[in-house]
């Protein structure tokens, strides 16, 4: 009898774990500078009712597990420095951007630092609005170039050569609201290359700076720095490239519904049933955004196929890559 009775207990355990599970929400985004656009590290974030927080990461990325979702609460956002915000849990979206706007005093410290750097410039800038608002992977290149290809490279061109590389920036997208995914996966590693511009061809030469980025939270928006490196990039025109490592640490599993045959009839007819389809595709998943200005040209894109270096022809949209240099 006892054994019976711990044997029922487990079972209703196992039937309450998937209600446990969906239970619980996870409220995850990145807190910018509403002025710069930098993102805001150790900005406190809390759910007002269900008193829990946590704070930003050095990215302004936060992520906050709700174990009662209360549908009333409200994310508090606070920083020194800036002015509070308040949002309504009803208003959150997944992987929002949220901007805060800095007190008189901040505001004042951004506007002597922006004096300061006057001489940096950023080649093809995107900013956040560029990235909230993306929907689906339509325009992700990671899916198309990781199936035969290991690297896409975007042409840049500077005022001048001799420019010192301060920061690359980069949209990315974790899939959490494609369906077709199946498995999240927040750690992955990539390269970025500094490439030349081969004088005959104008595809990507040789390269001349190598830099391995790891990544572990699903922040959309990453800055690389590169002000320790010292690297000063010899010429006007190049290419920044970013390389995929083909390993198990970088790999998304996916679903797909595909048509399977369930059974063939005496008559010889077939009835077809969907059924799940498995794959794997790897991280980084790079966002391409359509620019406000349409009248904009496009950076050109190459991919390596086969060790080659070809013009991307499935360029629809800009790639959410920029170059912050200095004078």
């Amino acid at each position: 009898m006892p054994n019976l009775t711990y044997r029922c207990l487990f079972i209703s355990i196992l039937c309450l774990l998937p209600a446990l599970c969906f239970a619980q929400k996870v409220y995850d985004g990145q807190v910018i500078d509403k002025a710069t656009e930098d993102p805001i590290p150790g900005v406190n974030v809390t759910l007002i009712k269900e008193k829990i927080g946590t704070q930003t990461n050095k990215r302004g990325y936060f992520e906050l597990s709700s174990e009662q979702s209360l549908p009333e609460d409200t994310l508090k956002f606070s920083s020194v420095g800036y002015k509070t915000l308040k949002l309504p849990v009803s208003a959150y979206q997944p992987q929002i951007f949220i901007t805060l706007e800095a007190s008189s005093t901040q505001l004042n410290e951004v506007r002597i630092a922006n004096k300061k750097k006057r001489k940096d410039i950023v080649l093809d800038k995107f900013g956040w609005y560029d990235l909230k608002d993306f929907q689906g992977v339509g325009n992700g290149h990671s899916t198309e170039a990781v199936k035969s290809q290991t690297a896409l490279a975007k042409f840049f061109t500077a005022p001048n050569a001799n420019a010192k590389l301060l920061k690359v920036s980069l949209g990315r997208m974790d899939l959490l609201s494609a369906p077709t995914y199946a498995v999240r996966n927040k750690l992955t590693t990539f390269l970025i290359h500094i490439m030349s511009q081969d004088a005959v061809t104008g595809a990507p030469g040789k390269i001349i700076f190598t830099k391995t980025v790891s990544l572990n939270d699903n922040s959309l928006w990453v800055d690389i720095d590169f002000t320790n490196d010292k690297f000063v990039i010899p010429a006007k025109n190049f290419f920044i490239a970013v390389e995929w490592i083909i390993n198990p640490y970088n790999e998304i599993i996916g679903v797909n519904k595909a048509p399977k045959v369930a059974k063939t009839t005496k008559h010889g007819y077939q009835v077809i049933k969907d059924a799940s389809e498995y794959y794997v595709c790897y991280q980084p998943f790079l966002i391409g955004y359509n620019p406000e200005d349409d009248t904009r040209k496009r950076a050109l894109l190459y991919i390596r196929n086969n060790n080659k270096w070809q013009i991307f022809q499935h360029q629809r949209s800009e790639l959410a890559l920029s170059a912050t240099i200095h004078y």
